[in-house]
């Protein structure tokens, strides 16, 4: 019987151990001279975590740089429940999501199987904040089972996360500099795409009345504005990190979009998520327009996160127009 290491963080869900079963046409020499690799402090777990458009990628790598594979990986990932999960890749690992659990933490689980010697492989998460002003931290462990029945835990360093409210003070510029700002270096830029599954038809005019009347909430200063191809463009100066953002509100191609771009990238993100947020939340007030938040749709290529060019009806297959990968999106 293998021995078992205590894990530290007490993870949840079985682990299980190789099968010691091995195949007559196994060779003796083979099986020895694997049992024979030292693995110690071979098996290297990393971890990363970035603004990403108008999310945050969270990615781990794992790395066995040893001369015997490794088995029954398992990927554990714990993350604040004031994140969402918005895709992860490669689609082919089963992930199973935990209940948050006192500390108000998610576990996810990954399964990987087998990671073959001198081979490494990433797991990439997607997170989108569903609330503001919170801290809390990204972590991973990894368990399997080594080239000598064993099993091992190792983890990585916690990332910390902060999620704040951006505070805007309305701020006036020229139109014809709108594209200027937008090619200043380092600027970065987020979208959100939201497709509205509404049970009467579509009214475009007042989809896009609520664009301007969310942005003009949160204190942005209207610059210009297109009612006939129903796009606008706001401007203003986030407080707290003195950086300016430029908004833009549009309804196209069936879908409501807005667009932000700063120099301070998670601004950005917490603009985006409170901006999409709070359209859900009109949408849904109106009686008989949607049924509930659920009939409203994020646009987003589950294969490649770009934004897809319309929103679909029911059951159609779309195809995304940068991995020209199809999906059927609800």
């Amino acid at each position: 019987m293998a021995k078992k290491q205590e894990h530290p963080h007490n993870l949840q869900g079985p682990v299980l151990l190789k099968s010691q079963n091995t195949s007559e046409s196994e060779s003796p020499k083979a099986e020895i001279s694997f049992e024979q690799v030292d693995q110690e402090n071979k098996i290297k777990l990393s971890n990363d975590l970035i603004p990403y458009s108008a999310s945050y990628r969270y990615s781990i790598l794992l790395k066995n740089e040893s001369l015997a594979p490794i088995t029954e990986v398992k990927a554990i990932i714990k993350f604040p429940a004031f994140l969402k999960i918005s895709r992860y890749s490669p689609l082919v690992l089963e992930s199973k999501q935990s209940k948050a659990d006192k500390k108000g933490y998610y576990q996810l689980q990954f399964e990987i199987e087998e990671l073959s010697e001198k081979s490494e492989t990433q797991i990439i998460c997607y997170f989108s904040p569903n609330s503001n002003n919170n801290i809390g931290e990204l972590n991973t462990y990894i368990t399997f089972v080594n080239n000598k029945d064993y099993i091992r835990v190792i983890n990585s360093k916690p990332l910390e996360i902060r999620i704040k409210p951006a505070t805007i003070q309305p701020k006036i510029i020229p139109s014809s500099e709108i594209t200027t700002f937008l090619k200043a270096k380092d600027m970065k830029k987020g979208i959100k795409s939201l497709g509205i599954a509404s049970k009467k038809k579509t009214d475009l005019d007042l989809f896009f009345n609520f664009v301007d009347q969310i942005i003009k909430i949160h204190k942005f200063q209207l610059i210009a504005k297109d009612n006939e191809k129903k796009i606008a463009w706001y401007f203003g100066t986030d407080l707290a990190a003195s950086q300016d953002i430029l908004v833009i509100g549009q309804v196209v191609s069936n879908k409501v979009e807005f667009l932000a771009a700063s120099q301070n990238h998670q601004v950005l993100i917490s603009l985006l998520s409170n901006l999409s947020k709070n359209f859900k939340k009109r949408a849904s007030s109106i009686g008989g327009l949607i049924k509930s938040i659920k009939d409203i749709y994020d646009l987003e290529c589950k294969y490649c996160g770009a934004v897809l060019p319309y929103f679909p009806t029911k059951g159609e297959s779309i195809e995304c127009k940068t991995c020209k990968k199809e999906q059927i999106l609800w």
